[in-house]
């Protein structure tokens, strides 16, 4: 017999004496109880204890980090990145060398997960919130709840500056700016609850996340009052590790190793930064340094790697607030103001902070480029720079004074902005899933 004739004789046989065996077991065991019991069952609820708090909040930090530089081809900062003037891509990956080339999609598995991670880490720790208050003493004074509280404010700062648009809960369409109302309230609870615990790491974390939304929604007066409130060198930092690949710093893995896809080639941050190889003629700002290589990337043959040594292992913290930000959040505002003597002061702090010479700038339009460049190098691959972008290239006065380009594939040098859209989009998957969107998807 073959042996595809003996599996079915086999299996024939075997529903046969199957059957016969279970109409001979209901007649000996009718009268049993065959109720069975997991000892092993955990139970959902059995999980929220006190000793689970520490857990919850941190595995909140944890979608954070996968948002911000894991999934979708090195997380929301990578591709923001190449998607602004920060990097270009050189790799041979489809997804991202659309965004490079200013054309954000929202279908592949990485665009996917530009939106699934972000909002994940929305929900997550907004649900942290409920979620530890019933299980500890004093929710109104825990460091715990100020924690959940404070990522749960820069998760939905996260969704506000990257993303054209988005969606809560399944809900409907919603502008960007929801995110940054949404935001401001728990980082109001964050500032309270981190003062009430005497944290005051957590408190200047929350006053500088807040002064981060204020700025995008035109709150100038009130970004400025929680600026001031903010050391210089303080930094609040999302850790990173070689524990697991879902903790390591991905920027690091997408633009720093021989295998990365993201390169300073052809950014404006060639020219202002430190080629560490010396190399390249440059302005020679450590805060964006690189290593200038001569090997070509598999995606062209025109587009060589240059790696960034910002973060030199997947070990590398990356900051998401710091008290130099704040520095440069009160020098925007003096020059939005017309004191420019005034924003140099600021400006000039924080350079001597990393033992820079002073600037200079005569004029407004030298004033505002400074501005724009200063904050480029200092936020360099922090996720900082769409948002900026975005709101400057918003507003009619300080879209003049724009000078930044990135090269496209094919194509002379052109404005950043003027990306299709300058934004990251709600994904396909999302737009599937949510009937609110059906007839009225997201552009």
């Amino acid at each position: 017999m073959r042996k595809q004739e003996w599996i079915r004789a086999g299996t024939v046989g075997r529903f046969r004496a199957a059957a016969i065996g279970t109409i001979a077991a209901g007649v000996l065991l009718a009268s049993c109880d065959l109720g069975v019991t997991n000892p092993a069952l955990i139970e959902e609820e059995d999980l929220f204890v006190p000793g689970a708090v520490a857990s919850i909040v941190n595995g909140a930090r944890y979608t954070w980090g996968m948002a911000t530089t894991i999934q979708g081809a090195g997380g929301v900062y990578s591709v923001s990145a190449i998607l602004t003037d920060e990097l270009t891509h050189v790799g041979s990956w489809a997804p991202p060398r659309e965004i490079s080339d200013g054309i954000p999609g929202n279908e592949s598995p990485e665009n996917q997960s530009h939106w699934g991670f972000s909002s994940r880490a929305r929900w997550q720790a907004e649900h942290a919130i409920e979620n530890v208050k019933p299980l500890v003493d004093n929710p109104e004074s825990n460091p715990w709840v100020a924690v959940a509280k404070l990522y749960a404010g820069f998760s939905n700062r996260l969704l506000g500056d990257m993303f054209c648009d988005g969606t809560i809960d399944g809900g409907p369409l919603v502008a960007h700016t929801a995110f940054y109302e949404r935001g401001l309230d728990h980082l109001d609870r964050a500032i309270a609850v981190a003062t009430a615990s005497g944290v005051d790491s957590l408190r200047h974390a929350a006053y500088a996340g807040r002064a981060q939304i204020r700025i995008m929604m035109g709150d100038w007066a009130g970004a400025v009052e929680d600026a001031q409130r903010v050391p210089t060198d303080f930094a609040y930092v999302q850790t990173h590790s070689d524990n697991s690949s879902s903790e390591h710093n991905g920027v690091y893995n997408w633009a720093a190793r021989a295998d990365g896809q993201y390169s300073v080639w052809a950014t404006p941050f060639a020219d202002w930064g430190l080629d560490v190889t010396g190399t390249l003629a440059t302005e020679a700002d450590p805060r964006a340094s690189f290593i200038w290589r001569d090997e070509i990337g598999g995606g062209s043959p025109d587009r060589p790697f240059w790696y960034i040594d910002k973060y030199q292992s997947r070990n590398d913290d990356i900051a998401i607030v710091k008290g130099t930000e704040m520095r440069l959040i009160e020098a925007e505002a003096r020059l939005r103001a017309g004191d420019i003597p005034g924003m140099l002061d600021k400006i000039n702090e924080v350079r001597a902070h990393h033992g820079l010479d002073p600037a200079t700038a005569a004029g407004t339009d030298e004033a505002w480029q400074l501005l724009m460049k200063e904050r480029g190098l200092e936020l360099w691959l922090e996720g900082r720079r769409l948002p900026d972008l975005r709101r400057w290239a918003a507003n009619a006065d300080t879209r003049l004074h724009i000078n930044t380009t990135a090269w496209r594939f094919g194509e002379e040098a052109r404005p950043v902005y003027e990306s299709d859209p300058f934004c990251l989009r709600v994904s396909t998957n999302e737009i599937f899933s949510n009937p609110h969107l059906w007839e009225t998807p997201p552009t």
